[in-house]
């Protein structure tokens, strides 16, 4: 799966499968220029490690993108 980024404006570029209808398909992930570089975060996931960065530029952030199917569910531990 290619990953294909499609800059919105100078802080925020949207991330999409290749093939994607940038129109109408929810993107795989953002990537937000904050003060230390672009930091992606993934889409399907809504926890800590949504956000990883920083990178120098939204494409080395793509080159890094690993989908959420891949890493999985991360266990909780409770304390």
């Amino acid at each position: 799966m290619g990953i294909v980024v499609v800059r919105a404006s100078d802080t925020v570029a949207h991330l999409f499968e290749e093939g994607a209808d940038v129109d109408r398909d929810m993107p795989v992930g953002t990537a937000y220029r904050l003060r230390d570089g672009w930091h992606l975060k993934h889409a399907r996931r809504h926890d800590r490690f949504a956000w990883v960065g920083p990178y120098d530029s939204p494409e080395e952030a793509a080159e890094h993108y690993t989908p959420i199917e891949a890493t999985g569910p991360i266990p909780r531990i409770a304390v």
